[in-house]
């Protein structure tokens, strides 16, 4: 029986490794691209890190920028943080805009992906349409905003000329509607980032598995829920976490547009740190504990989420040709 090179050369290289012994081991374990990676993470650890370690140190102090004195504290800023009610109407606003913003984003992004993903004429403009508030800077769009929904804004005229006066009122000047605006404005940018995600999802769905669905006698929308929603939920997941991450951690939008008010109806942490860090009377050490306060609950939210998620994951309940046609 005749022996081929390449298991010579295959038994003398696991032969070389034996003899070898711990250097062999190690030789193969190094990892190569150490000296690549190595300046990337000396400037993470550097900036990143350090700047949240030291926004932990500065949390503990009552300090006011520049040459002022830093006056220890000990947990009197998080004491007082707790008992501020502007914090917690922030984190209210916080809940309302990520269960607002996710609900919609999800929503429309899986009926925009799922309609260009079937025979539409024209769905590249349509693409193109859906995507453009998600490459637009807010600065750019809040002007715009605002002449949409102040007093004698477009809404405004819209109601009146429907004669609907009764309607009109200044969205942006009332504590009742200033929370309800901006929502809507960030709403309106969500559905493009969210309908590139599920796009992407499905297209990588195997057209066999649809296929099969529609041979069981699935129609669309069976095919939908039934289908396409169970193998697209690892995006769903990810959006849940990056939008609650984003309603933490929330500015440019509030600021340009209603700047916390009136009376912190849209105050969101993001705004609240920033008020506290430019206002004439500052505490930076107040500020810094606003910070790690909002780093604590976004990693732990992150966590749990992720965590609750590979709990519940499950594999779509096809019939038994569908997942054959799965699993090929």
């Amino acid at each position: 029986m005749a022996i081929s090179d390449k298991t010579i050369d295959a038994v003398g290289l696991s032969l070389a490794g034996r003899r070898g012994g711990r250097f062999a081991m190690t030789a193969r374990t190094v990892p190569g691209g150490l000296k690549w990676i190595l300046p990337g993470f000396i400037v993470s650890v550097g900036l990143i890190y350090y700047s949240i370690i030291y926004s932990g140190y500065l949390s503990f102090f009552d300090w006011g920028g520049g040459r002022s004195q830093m006056v220890p504290v000990g947990f009197d800023n998080y004491v007082q943080a707790f008992h501020d009610p502007v914090l917690w109407m922030a984190l209210r606003n916080t809940i309302a805009y990520f269960v607002v913003v996710f609900v919609v984003q999800v929503v429309g992004a899986i009926l925009f992906a799922a309609a260009m993903h079937s025979k539409v004429y024209l769905s590249n403009v349509y693409k193109v349409i859906i995507v453009i508030p998600v490459v637009v800077a807010p600065a750019i769009m809040a002007p715009a905003h605002i002449q949409v929904w102040q007093t004698n804004g477009t809404v405004n005229a819209i109601l009146n000329g429907l004669g609907l006066h009764s309607l009109s009122q200044g969205w942006l000047g009332q504590s009742t509607t200033s929370l309800m605006v901006i929502i809507l404005v960030s709403s309106w940018g969500s559905i493009g980032f969210g309908f590139i995600l599920y796009y992407a999802a499905m297209g990588q769905i195997v057209p066999e598995v649809l296929e099969a669905a529609r041979i069981d006698g699935a129609g669309n929308l069976r095919i939908l829920f039934s289908v396409v929603l169970p193998m697209v939920r690892p995006v769903t997941i990810s959006l849940a976490i990056l939008n609650f991450i984003s309603a933490l951690k929330l500015f440019d939008n509030v600021w340009l547009i209603t700047q916390g008010g009136p009376a912190h109806s849209s105050e969101f942490l993001g705004t609240m740190i920033y008020a506290e860090t430019a206002g004439t009377q500052r505490n930076l050490g107040y500020a810094a504990a606003l910070s790690m306060i909002l780093l604590v609950v976004a990693v732990a939210t992150a966590v749990t989420i992720q965590s609750r998620s590979k709990e519940k994951t499950r594999k779509p309940k096809l019939s038994k040709s569908t997942r054959e046609l799965s699993n090929v």
